[in-house]
């Protein structure tokens, strides 16, 4: 499912899926670049790094709106978190790990979906009252991320 949905995406702030292998212990591993900055969360602990643009111009914003405009369907991104977007060398957002997708394609007749399984600390009350990932819900997780760029903290970390 994370697969199918990852390879029909092409943004400038969505990790570009390269491929699948097996090389790995047997298993279906996803090929991606290497993103040498690392994740937003370990990006923004450096003070000289200012966490607006990766929000806002570059990035984060951009690309949740590319996946909830998808045509034919909407895709839900269901684990939005600093951890879950990579930085590019010019310094952009770059969404990743579409493993709780929630993609609505009626052309197609498909629908996956994924009930709860984020990170709760990210995730909407309405998801983990057993709801389904939503728009709502990335949007929730929009938030959170952006206190967490913002703090350099995960969000409820004194909980």
């Amino acid at each position: 499912r994370e697969i199918y949905a990852w390879s029909k995406l092409y943004h400038k702030n969505v990790l570009p899926l390269l491929g699948i292998t097996t090389e790995f212990d047997r298993t279906i591993s996803i090929v991606s670049a290497w993103m040498e900055k690392g994740n937003a969360h370990e990006y923004v602990q450096d003070k000289e790094v200012d966490p607006r643009p990766l929000v806002r111009r570059r990035g984060i914003a951009r690309g949740l709106h590319y996946l909830h405009d998808y045509k034919p369907g909407s895709i839900f991104h269901g684990d939005l978190k600093g951890t879950n977007v990579l930085i590019s060398q010019e310094g952009n957002a770059l969404l990743t790990d579409f493993g709780l997708s929630y993609v609505v394609n009626s052309s197609l007749k498909m629908s996956f979906t994924k009930i709860c399984g984020g990170t709760l600390n990210w995730m909407a009350p309405e998801i983990i009252d057993g709801g389904e990932v939503s728009a709502e819900g990335d949007v929730w997780a929009f938030g959170m991320t952006a206190l967490e760029l913002f703090t350099g903290k995960m969000p409820f970390h004194e909980c």
